[in-house]
C-alpha cells in the first residue's frame, strides 16, 4: 500500500533471592525496550511524476514538512504450507512455504477511474512511479499515482463528494511548499472510511473546472490534465487522504481505486531476514500458467516513512488484476523468492514475502 519499519524482541529462577534478581532483571529490559526506537533512513529511469526541482530555489520560503507518521504494524498472517510449481527455466522459482490468506480491505475499494474510457493515455495509475517511490532517491517521495495523459485531458471525479480546495495552491499548501501541485482539485467524499474523513486530491491541473463548494458525481469534470507545479510531463497526480486534507496523511491510491467487475487487487509485504521492509525493490508478477514469462512489476515502499493501509500493513500494491493464480517473485539479498497468490474478483489479497534467517 515508499516513503522502514522494525519488530520487537520477546529463565526460571528458583529461591527468593533469585526471584528478586530475575524480577529486576525483566523490570530494567522492560524500561530498555521500550526506550528504543528507530529511524526512518532515506533511499536512493527519468519518469513522469513529482520531483525534486533542480532550478534554484526562489525567495518564497519552504515551510518545513511535518515528520512523516510511524507506518502501520504489519499485520500478522498466518500462512498454510504449500508448495511452489516448479519452473522449467527463468528465472528459478524457490520452494514456497506459504499460501497466505486474501484480506478483507475490500471495504474502501471505493473509487472510479478518473480518467475516461478511450483517451489515448492512462485509464489506470502508471506503473512508472507508484506510490511509495523516489525514483532511486532522484524524486520526492511519491504521496501519490500518476495517470499520463496528454495536455487537456478531462480529469473527473473519482467519487461523490464535496470540492474543498480549487485553484492554485501558491499560498494554501498542498504538498511539501507553495506550488507543488499548481492547480488542484480537492474533494471531502461523501462517504467516511470508519469515523474518518476521505479526501481525494487531484493535481498538476492545466485548466480548474470545479469550484469551492460545489458537489460532484462521479464522472463529473472538475478539469484538465496539465504539468503545473513540479511535474515533469502532462500527467494527472492522484491522492487519497485519510482522516485530514495534508500530505501526511496519504495511503496508497492503489487500495481504493476499484477494479473492474472481473479483477482484484494484491497487496503485497517485502520483508528481510531480520523482519525489516525491504526498500525500493522490484515486484515481478507472473501468470502461475506461465511462471518463465513475466507479467507485471512495481516495486516496493522506499525506506522512509509513508503510510500503509491500516489492516494490511503493506509495502507495494498492484490494482486491476485479471482473477486468478499468480506467482510474486522479489528478490533479497542474493536469494529469489517466489510466493503464489490467489486473486479474486472484488478482492484484496495479500501475501507475505520474507527472507529466511
Amino acid at each position: 500500500m515508499a516513503d522502514a519499519n522494525g519488530s520487537g524482541q520477546r529463565a526460571e529462577a528458583a529461591g527468593s533471592k533469585a526471584q528478586t534478581i530475575g524480577a529486576l532483571t525483566l523490570v530494567v529490559g522492560f524500561v530498555l525496550l521500550l526506550a528504543g526506537g528507530r529511524t526512518p533512513s532515506s533511499a536512493g529511469h527519468n519518469v513522469l511524476g513529482t520531483r525534486t526541482p533542480t532550478a534554484t530555489p526562489t525567495s518564497t520560503p519552504t515551510p518545513t514538512a511535518t515528520a512523516s507518521p510511524t507506518r502501520t504494524p504489519s499485520p500478522t498472517l498466518t500462512p498454510t504450507p504449500t508448495a511452489t510449481p516448479t519452473a522449467t527455466g527463468t528465472p528459478t522459482l524457490v520452494p514456497t512455504v506459504s499460501t497466505p490468506t486474501p484480506m478483507s480491505a475490500a471495504a474502501h475499494l471505493w473509487l472510479s477511474p478518473p480518467i475516461a474510457e478511450g483517451g489515448t493515455g492512462d485509464r489506470y495509475p502508471g506503473g512508472y512511479f507508484p506510490y511509495g517511490a523516489t525514483g532511486g532517491g532522484r524524486y520526492h517521495l511519491h504521496h501519490g499515482v500518476d495517470y499520463a495523459n496528454p495536455a487537456g485531458t478531462p480529469v473527473l471525479a473519482a467519487g461523490a463528494g464535496i470540492v474543498v480546495a480549487a485553484g492554485d495552491d501558491m499560498e494554501s499548501v498542498y504538498g511539501l511548499k507553495p506550488d507543488f501541485y499548481g492547480n488542484l482539485v480537492v474533494q471531502e467524499l461523501d462517504q467516511r472510511f470508519g469515523d474518518r474523513p476521505v479526501y481525494v486530491l487531484y493535481g498538476h491541473l492545466s485548466e480548474v473546472i470545479a469550484s469551492v463548494g460545489e458537489h460532484l458525481e462521479p464522472g463529473d469534470p472538475l478539469g484538465l490534465v496539465g504539468m503545473e507545479g513540479v511535474a515533469i510531463g502532462n500527467h494527472l497526480h492522484l491522492e487519497v487522504r485519510l482522516g485530514a486534507n495534508d500530505y501526511e496523511s496519504t495511503r496508497n491510491p492503489v487500495l481504493w481505486l476499484r477494479p473492474e467487475p472481473d479483477q482484484g487487487v494484491i497487496a503485497g509485504l517485502v520483508l528481510d531476514a531480520q523482519g525489516k521492509p525491504v526498500p525500493e525493490t522490484i515486484v515481478t508478477f507472473f501468470r502461475a500458467a506461465e511462471p518463465n514469462k513475466w507479467w507485471r512489476q512495481i516495486q516496493t515502499y522506499a525506506d522512509r516513512e509513508v503510510n500503509a493501509d491500516d489492516e494490511l500493513g503493506e509495502n507495494f500494491a498492484l490494482g486491476y488484476v485479471p482473477a486468478g493464480e499468480y506467482l510474486v517473485k522479489v528478490k533479497v539479498g542474493d536469494r529469489s523468492l517466489v510466493r503464489p497468490v490467489a486473486v479474486r474478483a472484488g478482492e484484496v489479497a495479500s501475501v507475505l514475502i520474507q527472507a529466511e534467517p
